[in-house]
């Protein structure tokens, strides 16, 4: 089933929003164990029935925001699927919807559990060598509009091993996360890095490397955290 316009009526107290988006095949939101076969790639596939855990980011509906070409729709349920990038939205009408995310610049999702939010961007105008990149959502850990820190998460499915004694030896296959780091430069060339003080220099430049290194060592920050990152990146833009 297809929708070529979604109108997005907020409940009491917020506006009407309308987006221009694409739906397909709507799912019953309840139903947990169906919303992610719905979600997986090649859904219905058998191989899939018995694999533990969930591709999504969430299993549960968190709120949040799409921002698409033609602007905001706020007050959102959501869902993500970190194995092939498929965002859900549960419709006022109790059900839920694909959306086509060719159709969206960046959303936002909301942890209330967590206490936490994310935020999923698209870099079109940035240069990335990788082709399968240049289009795809990147969690946002740090960006003041000049450098960033961008995240990719994604679930594969990992089978246990069967050869020999092993604790995980008869264990069903389950969803496990991986995640790589990447940096855009002040030039807007994104290049993948480690968390660590040689990889994060040499991405963004020899020029640039004797100050960075001073201001490390001067701030004593450790480059394997996130919020150390940021903050190297922070000064990175004052340069």
């Amino acid at each position: 089933m297809r929708f070529t316009c979604l109108f997005l009526l907020a409940t009491a107290g917020y506006s009407t929003a309308r987006a221009q988006q694409v739906g397909r095949g709507g799912t019953a939101p309840t139903n947990l164990e169906y919303v992610s076969q719905q979600l997986e790639k090649g859904k219905g596939n058998a191989a899939l029935a018995g694999v533990q855990g969930t591709p999504l980011l969430a299993s549960y509906w968190t709120q949040g925001r799409v921002l698409t070409a033609n602007g905001p729709v706020a007050h959102v349920w959501l869902k993500y699927n970190l194995a092939n990038e498929q965002l859900l939205w549960r419709r006022p009408a109790g059900d839920s919807l694909e959306l086509n995310t060719a159709q969206i610049t960046e959303f936002t999702l909301g942890d209330s559990l967590r206490g936490s939010r994310a935020t999923f961007r698209r870099y079109l105008a940035a240069r990335i060598e990788a082709l399968a990149l240049r289009t795809t959502f990147f969690e946002v850990r740090y960006d003041a509009g000049h450098s960033a820190l961008l995240r990719q998460r994604a679930k594969t499915v990992v089978h246990a091993t069967s050869s020999g004694p092993s604790l995980t030896e008869g264990r069903p296959p389950s969803w496990q996360e991986s995640t790589q780091y990447f940096v855009k430069r002040a030039d807007n060339v994104v290049l993948p890095v480690r968390l660590n003080e040689k990889s994060l220099l040499e991405a963004l430049g020899p020029a640039q490397a004797p100050a960075l290194t001073a201001y490390a060592k001067h701030e004593h920050l450790a480059l394997k955290q996130e919020g150390d990152v940021a903050r190297l990146l922070a000064y990175y833009d004052t340069l």
